[in-house]
């Protein structure tokens, strides 16, 4: 299958301040323009099932929540799938997500600049974007690999039949993600 165009609407949500007796307080907006990337559905297809390979492998003896990860690294120029699980751990501090552990292997091959990312939440496919898309700390690590050309995309399995998955740009994903102005 060959690559199609992807539309990421634009989000225009202006600021919210309301005044109080000792200063205003503000509810940032946010204003993303729409912007077309370019995609390619058999390439998501192959790295979706890599993620939920993976997931079956995953070490979640606390929670029973196995997550898989699989991404492709733009500066790979063999463009290899590299996967990661969810790592859990009695001290719970020492527990790594699926897509910390995608994203690590992919560093100690030696790649900095992440184009997309699939994960999959075997156990809620069908469960809203909110209970399987990367959680806050996995966000920021994605954001510090991200890339703006190629675009940096994140795709959260659908699950249900005639489904690829939600898709995130880093905009979408982490509006207000931290960055020291490194690229």
């Amino acid at each position: 299958m060959s690559r199609v165009a992807l539309v990421l609407p634009a989000v225009d949500r202006p600021d919210a301040t309301t005044p109080t007796p000792l200063g205003r307080l503000t509810v940032p907006g946010r204003a993303i323009p729409e912007k077309t990337v370019w995609v390619d559905p058999t390439e998501i297809g192959r790295l979706r099932d890599a993620a939920r390979d993976v997931a079956t492998r995953a070490h979640a003896p606390y929670s029973r929540f196995r997550v898989g990860a699989a991404l492709i690294m733009a500066d790979d120029p063999q463009r290899r799938a590299i996967t990661g699980a969810n790592v859990e751990n009695a001290s719970y501090g020492g527990t790594i997500c699926a897509e910390r552990t995608a994203l690590t292997q992919a560093a100690s091959l030696g790649f900095r600049k992440l184009e997309l990312l699939v994960v999959s939440c075997v156990a809620t496919l069908d469960a809203p974007v909110a209970d399987r898309s990367p959680c806050g700390l996995c966000r920021q690590v994605i954001h510090e690999f991200g890339n703006r050309d190629p675009e940096t995309l994140v795709v959260v399995d659908g699950g249900g039949a005639g489904a690829l998955g939600d898709v995130f740009d880093l905009d979408r994903l982490l509006p207000y993600g931290f960055s020291l102005g490194q690229s």
